[in-house]
């Protein structure tokens, strides 16, 4: 299964596919690898991105899954190529 993050103001992170999410090493710290919708993206700026945005997607996912703890989150932009049977 894979998600926009679409309810983000930044356009740039709406057009990111969440591809997976795995502990690392535990529930409590997770890898979230995304997908940009385009390939012609700087990688460096979306991981920016990401991270001026961490507090924000970590409130969204402690809503979702409904935990009392947000995990920490960390994230791995993929290439798209890498991700073709889902994107």
């Amino acid at each position: 299964m894979a998600w926009f993050l679409a309810e983000t103001d930044d356009p740039l992170l709406a057009q990111l596919l969440v591809v997976q999410v795995d502990p690392a090493p535990t529930a409590a710290r997770v890898l979230v690898t995304l997908v940009a919708a385009r390939d012609d993206v700087d990688p460096a700026e979306l991981h920016a991105r990401l991270r001026a945005a961490g507090d924000e997607l970590r409130e969204e996912v402690t809503a979702e899954v409904h935990r009392r703890r947000p995990p920490e989150l960390s994230f791995r932009v993929a290439r798209r190529a890498d991700w073709s049977d889902v994107v």
